[in-house]
């Protein structure tokens, strides 16, 4: 019998099935290839970060508190509802805020209007957490801490100087951005900005550890577009050879890089994609029903999250030492430099201490200025044994490494500051930023 010779429409079915084929095994190695690195960090890299954090903790230990105030740590530069690009509401800010262990939100919502009126949005003590109102423009960070309405129309200087001069905060943000730095009633600068730090890094490169491990690792992904901001910390030095200049940190906190959808009053889904824009509002498809669950507190039967509010809230921190927890006690030590910055995704620093002693008695604080005189010594107290490291007027000159205390005897006036840096993963990963000490001739 003789064979029957393949048809044209046959040839070209086999032709595009072996295509196909091949084209699915590239995308099989692709896929691989580009997901087999988060796979390995999954299973052996994120889970001995965390035995070893686990590790540093158990070397904890709590010095004798020398100074006289309450350490409360908390969040500068937050955004909620009241900003274009945040959908954020209380039922997910304060849960967030708990487990974050914080004690204050200075929230530096986008204004609305030109004329923009306080208080606004949240203001207040809720379920522990004390919120206070602020705003975000020109790339301003500003809190009235009273009651009153800006103008942002008005001329950049007086706008600064009328706020302060009725006791309010004015801090420059992100830093990395041209300022009038000459400007002499601002009050401080943000020295790290989450927004900021993230700028020189290639999305698409985190993306993997997004899939693979957002959730459970979710703090290793973050601390993987960590950089520290040199340039950014010797302009602080120098203005602070000049006058106090207060340094803060900014979470920067929008979580607005996400997908996310909700149901509406009229059965539509509105889905909400990266900075709160609105993709689409619609019937759901057939395919999608299977993503959605029961709405959470908020309202949201789906959620991707890539900067939830608990992962930027901790980050990193200010911590303010003050009497008590009031927006009246915070604003007021914090524009006195009574603060410092911490990265607690690596550990709390609760119980840091940065001080002057003259005399076997407690001289400043970190932030406080004092006459120079014989005797004067510096002292630093961790929580946990670091690298503590002494700067004068920028320019280290001391440094103890593996030790939970050093001191420094001052030799001679000049802008004094102390960091710390933790021993993890096998390098020196900066940990605290205290304010400075200003001794004067």
């Amino acid at each position: 019998m003789p064979m029957k010779t393949p048809s044209i429409a046959g040839k070209l079915l086999r032709s595009f099935l072996k295509g196909l084929a091949w084209l699915l095994l590239g995308l099989l190695i692709l896929m691989l290839t580009v997901l087999l690195p988060a796979f390995f960090r999954h299973f052996v890299t994120f889970p001995q970060l965390e035995r070893e954090l686990r590790e540093l903790q158990l070397q904890r230990r709590q010095a004798r508190r020398v100074i006289p105030l309450q350490d409360y740590k908390g969040v500068l530069h937050a955004h909620s509802y009241w900003s274009h690009d945040s959908r954020g509401v209380l039922a997910e800010i304060i849960p967030a805020a708990q487990r974050a262990d914080i004690d204050f939100i200075f929230f530096t919502d986008h204004p609305r209007s030109d004329v923009d009126c306080f208080p606004r949005s949240y203001n207040g003590m809720y379920d522990g957490v004390l919120i206070i109102p602020g705003a975000e423009k020109l790339r301003l960070l500003v809190w009235p801490l009273d009651t009153l309405c800006i103008n942002w129309r008005a001329n950049r200087d007086t706008l600064i100087r009328g706020l302060v001069q009725r006791g309010g905060l004015v801090f420059y943000a992100h830093s990395e951005k041209a300022h009038d730095w000459g400007n002499s009633d601002f009050q401080g600068m943000e020295i790290y900005n989450i927004h900021t730090d993230i700028k020189d890094e290639v999305m698409w490169k985190l993306l993997p550890d997004l899939i693979v491990n957002k959730g459970r690792f979710h703090r290793w992904i973050y601390r993987r577009i960590f950089d520290e901001q040199r340039t950014i910390l010797a302009l602080w030095d120098s203005l602070n050879t000049h006058r106090r200049v207060v340094g803060i940190s900014a979470n920067d906190a929008h979580n607005n890089q996400n997908i996310r959808a909700r149901r509406l009053s009229d059965g539509l889904v509105e889905w909400v994609g990266p900075n709160a824009d609105t993709w689409r509002i619609g019937k759901p498809a057939w395919w999608q029903q299977w993503l959605f669950s029961e709405p959470d507190t908020s309202g949201w039967i789906f959620k991707w999250e890539i900067d939830p509010y608990f992962e930027s809230f901790r980050f990193v921190n200010t911590h303010i030492l003050a009497d008590t927890l009031s927006p009246a006690s915070l604003a007021h030590h914090l524009k006195g430099g009574h603060a410092f910055i911490a990265f607690e995704s690596l550990a709390p620093a609760d119980g840091f201490q940065f001080y002057a002693t003259a005399d076997d008695q407690v001289a400043a604080i970190m932030g406080d200025s004092l006459r120079f005189r014989d005797g004067l010594t510096l002292h630093v107290t961790s929580p946990l044994p670091g690298r503590i490291r002494f700067l004068r007027n920028g320019q280290q000159i001391s440094q103890h490494d593996k030790t939970y205390s050093a001191g420094l005897d001052v030799q001679q006036p000049g802008v004094y500051r102390a960091e710390v840096a933790i021993w993890f993963n096998g390098r020196w990963l900066p940990w605290i930023y205290a304010n400075p000490v200003h001794i004067f001739q």
